[in-house]
């Protein structure tokens, strides 16, 4: 069978995707990645839909729908969804597009495989309640050659965050063991992979599922962590007994082999002494770390329920720039969630300006069905939401731009991603630049350089988001 994958939403579906075609490829199917209508001759497409936001869930079923035509049109190929948006709305999707010949949630990798594979089988498999739990290692066939690629090492989540339907999506936190991850890291890294970058839905809890109940307070009542000060640090050598973050970050980095590693998505609470340490002595894992805030006010945060709403971003981001020297910080806030006052708004604008994050990305907040949010007093208009968001990037425009020209005249190192036909320039990122959602750098070269390679670079000109270098 030809076998056609379309991924969409975030970096754990891109992984989650990649097992999906290790395993049709173990049955001895042929993958196509991000087929298009019309394009090559297939058998089934399978669409991994999200369904995070109301624009994720539009563009899940927009694909869908685009199949679910060509289908009809021509009777050919067989049309399954799988993922988020399918775990939460099966029935709505089946019933709405009965093109689709199936449907199955999230974790249901195996069963997933034998719906298509199978010449009969019931066209909805999704488990009643979420789970994404990996207990055995997987065949990963990846969708590309680039030189980095994602670790996920865990899914779901057991924050109760007042916006957000991950949890009915993906439902309880589930880490990966730790074998299982350093198999694939090795993998990887003779795959020629030269940056690995962890991501969950937290990383920071990365273990914790696995005490005995009871044994730590881990998220009370109150969704704030108890062992968490004002300035966001817990006092303990480790937030939790047994194997965490920490511990995975050191066996990574044990890994023979040179490479980088990247910490995506990891939240105030969970960034401990023990945390910062590690990514200070231990090379390969780049000063880079990723902390989603969501917002500056004490009292939204509150109404979040976000596990850190006592944590002082001013302390915290000192923190981490006294104990990681030369750390890039990401962040990403939420404009417009209910209640939001002109006044708590210009808080956030303010602290944009005083802490100069590096990197930062921005969302009008997207009213969720079944959440705790979407039916709060004082919802913000949609007019307002796009304006505060357009003044929240221009703020950071401004910083951002700033960063990149002081980095002018300085030589940094770049891992070369490959060639880029439309800008006619070779592009790489150095250690402060996640993939897929920060800047580049535009290499300039008088010889042909590989992707995967690391080189030096001068930096000679600087704009909003990327900078210009020359190979020395």
């Amino acid at each position: 069978m030809r076998i056609g994958l379309i991924t969409l939403g975030c970096d754990k579906n891109t992984v989650d995707n990649e097992y999906i075609a290790g395993l049709f490829e173990a049955r001895g199917c042929r993958v196509v990645f991000e087929p298009t209508p019309g394009g090559a001759a297939l058998d089934a497409v399978v669409v991994l839909t999200c369904g995070f936001i109301a624009d994720a869930t539009r563009q899940s079923v927009e694909a869908l729908v685009a199949w679910a035509e060509h289908k009809a049109k021509t009777g050919s190929p067989r049309l399954y969804a799988a993922g988020c948006l399918s775990q939460r709305h099966a029935a709505e999707l089946l019933e709405a597009i009965p093109e689709i010949d199936g449907v199955a949630g999230v974790g249901q990798f195996g069963r997933l495989v034998d719906l298509v594979t199978a010449d009969r089988q019931p066209r909805n498999v999704t488990r009643r309640a979420p789970l994404v739990e990996i207990t055995s290692s997987m065949p990963r066939r990846r969708a590309d050659a680039r030189p980095w690629s994602f670790l996920k090492i865990a899914d779901g989540c057991n924050h109760a965050c007042t916006f957000c339907s991950i949890p009915l999506m993906k439902g309880p936190l589930r880490s990966v063991p730790r074998e299982i991850l350093l198999e694939e890291a090795r993998g990887l890294v003779a795959g020629g992979v030269r940056e690995i970058t962890l991501v969950a839905q937290d990383i920071s809890v990365y273990g914790r599922d696995w005490e005995k109940m009871g044994t730590v307070p881990l998220f009370p009542g109150s969704n704030s962590f108890s062992r968490a000060d004002l300035c966001g640090e817990i006092r303990a050598p480790s937030p939790f007994l047994g194997y965490g973050l920490p511990d995975l970050l050191r066996d990574l980095c044990a890994i023979p082999g040179d490479f980088w590693i990247r910490c995506m998505y990891c939240y105030p609470g969970g960034i401990t002494r023990e945390l910062l340490d590690v990514m200070a002595s231990e090379p390969k894992v780049v000063p880079y770390l990723d902390v989603p805030l969501q917002h500056l006010d004490p009292e939204i945060l509150r109404r979040m329920r976000r596990p850190f709403a006592n944590v002082n971003p001013r302390r915290l981001v000192d923190r981490l720039r006294g104990a990681v020297p030369g750390i890039a910080i990401r962040t990403t806030m939420i404009v417009g969630f209910p209640g939001e006052t002109p006044v708590q708004h210009r808080r956030m604008l303010d602290g944009i300006r005083d802490l100069r994050f590096d990197w930062l990305g921005a969302f009008p907040y997207s009213n969720e069905p079944d959440t705790p949010a979407a039916s709060a007093p004082r919802q913000v208009g949609k007019a307002v939401r796009q304006k505060r968001w357009e003044n929240v990037m221009a703020v950071q425009a401004e910083i951002s731009e700033e960063i990149n020209r002081s980095r002018i005249g300085g030589v940094e190192r770049v891992l070369v991603e490959g060639y880029d036909e439309n800008r006619k320039s070779w592009v790489g990122r150095t250690a402060r630049e996640a993939p897929e959602v920060d800047g580049l750098v535009l290499l300039k070269s008088a010889r042909k350089l590989l992707p995967g390679r690391f080189v030096n670079v001068k930096v000679t000109s600087a704009d909003v988001y990327d900078v210009t270098g020359r190979v020395v």
